[in-house]
């Protein structure tokens, strides 16, 4: 099977850029010739509780009420939710189209030419947008499965020409996380050589206590996603936590967050219940997924403290669960796994009993 068809039964498929991205329901259902809707997609993390009603219902109040005319270039009512969810002043707020429109914008933002430094295994935009700024990319792998993916601070040692880091935390796809002192240990590292620090906590949501965006500041920058946790990836919400966001803006085209986008997030965030309903959930269902998959022969999954666990198994297994309508996220591309390697979201209880009873099938 070709590279590319051979991924998207995989869970991913390489897009222009070295990107490599899962969430490849519809590609895989043509690959595979069935329903999309018969397909079991552990490859996209999304919060197993889904999106808040309130939101889902301020969102269809502004596509019916507000389609026909522009967004609120200033945002206001978005960025104080955001603001006030965050734990920061509005005023260092850039709502953004998804986590990942933060990321390039904080890249551009930050530094034009120099090298831009990639923990690997990590996620796969930063490369892009480092092109996108101008910078030259480097790849260290810097964590590894002999110390659970834990980051090397080794990592950074060698700093020459190196303009900005990206750090994801918790990192996609390892999901080890660092707690929030051992981020600003990192910080001070990067901003002590000269250099600028993307943080990229799409998934901070899921571990409470490890944000830095409280002490955002010269060239410390955090890009947020409220699409993963809030369970709307098809809206694309995110914003960019930075000490100048005015500048940055001059950067981002206008009207960037559609209506719709913008009031489901202003209301979802104000839902402390969901939330809290939402990190302990998940974390009750990790724990068991990764139990129960330890059980399992030749599979060993790594925690995490996000909504997704690293799993090393046996070589071409992502492609057969796919054929028994299972997707997981081979992570074959990424620097420092392998073909051996996938990823698969905490989904619900019965979902994740779906997927172990696949497992058991093929191994």
């Amino acid at each position: 099977m070709p590279r590319e068809g051979r991924g998207v039964v995989e869970g991913w498929v390489e897009h222009p850029g070295g990107r490599h991205h899962g969430a490849q329901g519809a590609a895989a259902s043509r690959s595979l010739d069935v329903a999309e809707g018969d397909l079991l997609d552990f490859s996209q993390n999304i919060n197993p509780l889904g999106a808040p009603a309130e939101a889902i219902e301020a969102a269809g109040r502004a596509l019916r009420e507000e389609t026909g005319r522009y967004p609120d270039a200033g945002y206001r009512r978005l960025r104080e939710a955001l603001a006030a969810y965050l734990g920061v002043s509005s005023a260092t707020i850039l709502p953004t189209n998804g986590g990942a429109e933060a990321l390039f914008l904080a890249a551009r933002g930050a530094r034009v030419g120099g090298k831009a430094l990639i923990l690997e295994p990590t996620f796969s935009e930063y490369a892009a947008a480092a092109h996108a700024a101008g910078l030259e990319p480097v790849r260290r792998v810097a964590r590894s499965p002999e110390d659970g993916f834990r980051l090397d601070p080794a990592a950074l040692q060698d700093m020459d020409e190196v303009n900005l880091v990206f750090l994801c935390n918790p990192n996609n796809p390892t999901g080890d996380a660092l707690d929030r002192a051992g981020v600003l240990e990192v910080a001070d590292r990067v901003l002590g050589s000269g250099g600028a620090l993307v943080v990229d906590e799409a998934f901070a949501d899921f571990a409470p206590g490890i944000s830095v965006v409280a002490e955002v500041g010269g060239d410390l920058y955090v890009a947020r996603s409220f699409t993963k946790f809030f369970g709307i990836p098809g809206l694309r919400l995110g914003c960019l936590v930075c000490a100048e966001p005015g500048r940055v803006q001059r950067l981002q085209p206008s009207w960037s967050v559609n209506a719709v986008a913008a009031a489901a997030g202003a209301v979802a965030v104000r839902e402390g219940g969901f939330v809290d309903a939402s990190v302990a959930e998940v974390a009750r269902l990790r724990e068991e997924l990764v139990e129960r998959l330890s059980a399992l022969p030749g599979l060993t999954p790594f925690p995490g403290a996000a909504n997704f666990l690293l799993v090393r198994g046996p070589g071409g297994l992502p492609g057969r669960l796919a054929r028994r309508g299972v997707l997981v996220r081979g992570c074959e591309p990424f620097p420092g796994l392998g073909p051996g390697y996938f990823r698969v979201a905490v989904r619900t209880a019965a979902e994740n009993e779906r997927l172990l009873a696949a497992l058991r099938e093929e191994l």
